[in-house]
């Protein structure tokens, strides 16, 4: 595994900002006293977070308390405990940008006692990057939302990085890609680090050749190059980590001067364990009417298969993860009988849904110029499918290419229409609850329940 500063070394994203200690006299009377040093780390692609390590004479149990430097310490945020070690790391995110805060350490005795250091502490946070500020208006996006979650937005324009916005419509987290590179997509893994697709070469189209594995607070966890170990063709549009830590990816692949897509699968250490192609399905090629399926989106179903969408096919596949065989075909032309009517064209974002139904992006197109959200409850033994959800968005919120949508826990729905820059909560019938606007396209956006819960 390598470190922050390894990762420094391999694509300059850095650890920055001066490391404060702080020295306390030990008195064997006083559990605080036991407290030997202090430093916070900042992050220069991490504005609105930092690490609080804090070191002890003898193994004990800590926390921290922080807050901004001109506000009452009676507001402080509070860490969660730190189990009995002489060596701490804490995580402080959600932080207000250029800041100084005021922070405590807190000796946690045996019994639950809590002793505060006497001495306060101070750090000041970072600034949010010029792509952020010119990409997303926090004044003009002020929400009142009941749902305690977070809304990651991954923009389609460089320069670019990611973002969560909590529910106030306020940026809570961001992180930059070192210059001169571009993220392409990005997924949360589930163990909660970030698994991010970055190009490197200008690709203009949704291809990238590094994969990078990351927490929020900026650890890296895993790094590959595409030319290195089994990472040996491009890929594009989505990536994956299964429960097993292995990414699965979309890729292109070439046949006889044909273009496809595949599946590679790569395991924690970057060797390739499996790998499909398009190829392997579609044998008979008429050179004439023949295009790239284009996958542009990739999820792990719960029985660990895998349902690719292919834009260019207006299908979704069912793809077998051991065999390679293709289950499935939901969409024009496919396997599955689908009610009239509900034919999707050119779609984005296939995934199966909380309600366990095959969820999508229905984009549209010139003979159908409006972009709908549909879902489907598919029976997978007779290959039936019937609609749960067909709502059509606002005529302004029509999005030809690109976008993303989701089931929210209190049963709206969640859309980004990707070339209008908008991200659109709804209800079931299509009727706006609220709107985030942006300045350019937005690639894909998801809700993140607690992407904080991990660190």
């Amino acid at each position: 595994m390598r470190s922050v500063f390894a990762f420094s070394f391999h694509i300059l994203l850095t650890f920055v900002l001066g490391i404060t200690f702080t020295g306390c006299t030990r008195n064997d009377t006083d559990p605080a006293s036991k407290l030997e040093s202090t430093h916070v780390l900042t992050h220069e692609n991490l504005p609105l977070s930092v690490l609080i390590k804090c070191s002890f004479t003898q193994s004990a149990s800590a926390r921290i308390k922080y807050w901004p430097a001109t506000e009452n310490e009676a507001g402080a945020m509070v860490s969660a405990i730190s189990d009995s070690k002489k060596n701490h790391t804490f995580s402080v995110f959600e932080l207000k940008e250029k800041t100084d805060y005021h922070y405590k350490v807190i000796h946690v005795s045996e019994n639950g006692t809590e002793t505060e250091v006497r001495q306060v502490q101070r750090f000041t946070s970072g600034t949010l990057p010029t792509w952020l500020t010119a990409y997303y208006t926090q004044d003009q996006n002020v929400l009142q939302e009941n749902l305690p979650g977070y809304y990651l937005f991954a923009p389609a324009s460089k320069p670019n990085g990611l973002f969560l916005v909590d529910k106030t419509g306020k940026i809570a987290w961001c992180w930059s890609p070192p210059s001169n590179t571009m993220v392409k997509t990005a997924r949360f893994t589930p163990k909660g680090s970030l698994l991010i697709l970055i190009d490197e070469n200008s690709n203009p189209m949704a291809d990238g050749n590094v994969l990078l594995e990351t927490t929020l607070a900026g650890d890296t966890l895993s790094y590959f190059r595409m030319g290195e170990k089994g990472f040996d063709k491009s890929i594009h549009h989505d990536i994956q980590m299964d429960e097993n830590g292995n990414i699965v990816a979309i890729t292109n692949e070439m046949q006889n001067g044909f273009p496809g897509d595949g599946i590679l699968v790569l395991n924690s250490q970057g060797q390739k364990i499996w790998e499909w192609s398009t190829f392997s399905e579609l044998t008979q090629i008429d050179p004439a009417t023949y295009a790239q399926p284009w996958g542009n989106s990739l999820v792990i179903d719960k029985d660990h298969n895998y349902i690719v969408s292919f834009r260019a096919l207006s299908q979704i596949w069912k793809i077998n993860a051991t065999t390679g065989k293709v289950m499935w075909k939901l969409g024009k032309n496919g396997t599955v009988k689908m009610p009239e009517g509900s034919q999707f064209m050119f779609q984005h974002f296939a995934h199966r849904n909380a309600s366990d139904d095959i969820m999508l992006f229905d984009n549209g197109a010139a003979a159908r110029p409006h972009t709908r959200i549909l879902s489907f409850t598919l029976n997978e033994s007779t290959l039936q499918a019937t609609t749960k959800i067909n709502l059509t968005l606002p005529n302004d919120a029509y999005s030809v290419i690109m976008g993303s949508t989701g089931l929210l826990p209190d049963g709206n729905v969640l859309s980004a229409s990707a070339m209008t820059g908008k991200l659109l909560k709804t209800d079931l019938t299509g009727t706006p609850v609220w709107t985030l606007k942006t300045a350019s396209p937005i690639y894909r956006a998801e809700y993140i329940a607690n992407p904080f819960g991990q660190w």
